[in-house]
């Protein structure tokens, strides 16, 4: 079982590691999606496990953190200005959640999440496969 996680981190590794740079941002929506859903689900079933529930939601408030961060204002322009103030919004709603232990806030940013992600798969698409640039 060892070697089978090994394997499947250096398959992960990989994956990042030649990933285009869209790729990469479809890849941080996934995880971040991923993240939500289970904590919401967390919320909804009456877990009592708060841990891994908060875990799960800083995990995903880290990854929207870092692609608000790593936006280029000076060539996104107008796109990259509407990206800061969706994330900035997602992260306020996910305060919200947590502070309230929310799911209907936490399904609400994964909504808006899954959305752009739809949006940045089709721009995967476009682009064709590359591997990232430094």
């Amino acid at each position: 079982m060892r070697l089978a996680n090994q394997s499947a981190g250096t398959y992960q590794e990989d994956q990042v590691k030649f990933a285009s740079p869209v790729t990469l941002v479809v890849m941080l929506y996934d995880k971040a999606i991923q993240c939500l859903k289970s904590s919401s689900s967390s919320i909804k079933s009456g877990e009592t496990d708060v841990k891994a529930k908060g875990l799960a939601l800083c995990r995903a408030v880290d990854i929207i953190s870092e692609l608000r961060a790593v936006l280029d204002h000076q060539r996104g322009g107008e796109i990259a200005q509407q990206l800061d103030k969706l994330y900035a919004y997602m992260l306020e709603r996910l305060t919200v959640a947590n502070y309230e232990n929310n799911p209907t806030a936490i399904d609400e940013v994964t909504r808006l999440l899954e959305e752009l992600r739809e949006g940045w798969r089709g721009a995967a698409r476009v682009a064709g496969p590359q591997t990232a640039t430094p």
